[in-house]
């Protein structure tokens, strides 16, 4: 891994599924496309939408973030009719980026936009167009991919990575998002987060891991 892109349908899912790893790979050129926004026109706040960029910016100096690409869809508003323009804005940036490695939410989750992101990114995955991509991972969000409850498409991860050094800076990535993570028994807690790497070490032979759906893998 060289350098990589982390797609996120929301700011905050970066951390939940791979604040670890972007802790751990800080050093090499990460880039972090966040594909939504918060809008006015949804009942947000000019003062929320404020509060919310600078969490962002934080959270990019935190991991060294080389350039954030705000795609700038309205959040919740990823569907069929505007699937073609995510393909195309997606698209346009990996060719532009040439990353080695992508990171994308899990296919199942139960938010739409996760759905509609890797949706998108599937259409872009052929190698004969963009041979530079030699891995993709799809993460895990929780309050999203542990919600749900379609059996026959929960997440099974095979590859875990190694976060026993990288878990505190994880949980500090998580406090940036002040108003996305709430007391035990919230899905989206500090507590849950350390739950679940202790379950993915345990699966792995690890103290704390992140775990991820290999779905492409190219040697050289």
């Amino acid at each position: 891994m060289k350098k990589l892109l982390i797609i996120a349908p929301h700011p905050d899912d970066e951390t939940l599924g791979c604040g670890g790893i972007l802790h751990k790979f800080k050093d090499k050129k990460i880039y972090w496309m966040i594909l939504t926004k918060m809008s006015d026109k949804i009942d947000y706040s000019s003062k929320q939408i404020a509060e919310r960029e600078k969490e962002i910016n934080k959270v990019a100096q935190f991991l060294n973030i080389k350039k954030i690409i705000k795609l700038g869809f309205s959040a919740a508003t990823l569907n069929k009719s505007n699937l073609k323009e995510l393909i195309l804005k997606i698209s346009d940036e990996i060719k532009k980026i040439k990353p080695d490695t992508i990171f994308s939410p899990y296919l199942h989750d139960s938010h739409s936009d996760h759905f509609f992101c890797t949706y998108a990114l599937n259409h872009i995955l052929k190698t004969f167009r963009y041979p530079f991509i030699k891995e993709c991972y799809l993460y895990e969000t929780l309050s999203e991919t542990n919600q749900n409850y379609v059996k026959k498409h929960t997440f099974k991860p095979n590859v875990y990575f190694d976060i026993s050094k990288n878990l505190k800076a994880k949980l500090n990535l998580a406090k940036i998002y002040k108003g996305e993570f709430k007391k035990h028994p919230f899905p989206r807690s500090l507590e849950a987060i350390k739950a679940l790497a202790i379950l993915r070490g345990s699966e792995s032979g690890y103290k704390y891991a992140e775990s991820f759906k290999l779905i492409l893998k190219k040697n050289d």
